[in-house]
């Protein structure tokens, strides 16, 4: 890009990139992503949310999973972009019954909800 290109996004949107990423960019894609993710249990959903990050050079957006009071939500990636592989699965308890840790082969087929809510046609 180049030099000076984002002083003139500032000149021609009328706002700082922090506020363009913060009061709108962010909000539009964090709700086309919340509203493209699939919903099983309902946790990746609620671990969305749009961040601006500022070091004092160029603000960052970052929109997607973000980490809940249980950790970091680990099939957010395998959600969007599939899997084709081996996982383990954790020892738990369903249905009144034991299951014992075990490692199975997954196929997991993408359910993109980032890159299309990234991919909207914008007008701000």
């Amino acid at each position: 890009m180049a030099d000076g290109w984002s002083q003139g996004l500032d000149a021609e949107v009328g706002l700082g990139l922090k506020e363009l990423f913060k009061d709108h960019l962010g909000p539009e894609i964090l709700g086309d992503a919340q509203r493209f993710v699939p919903v099983d249990t309902g946790r990746l959903l609620k671990s969305l949310d749009a961040q601006v990050r500022d070091d004092g050079r160029l603000p960052v957006l970052e929109v997607g999973s973000f980490p809940d009071g249980d950790g970091a939500v680990a099939y957010a990636a395998a959600t969007e972009l599939g899997f084709h592989g081996e996982e383990t699965v954790r020892a738990h308890t369903r249905l009144g019954h034991p299951v014992r840790e075990h490692t199975r082969h997954a196929n997991t087929p993408e359910q993109p909800y980032l890159r299309p809510a990234l991919y909207q046609e914008r007008d701000s």
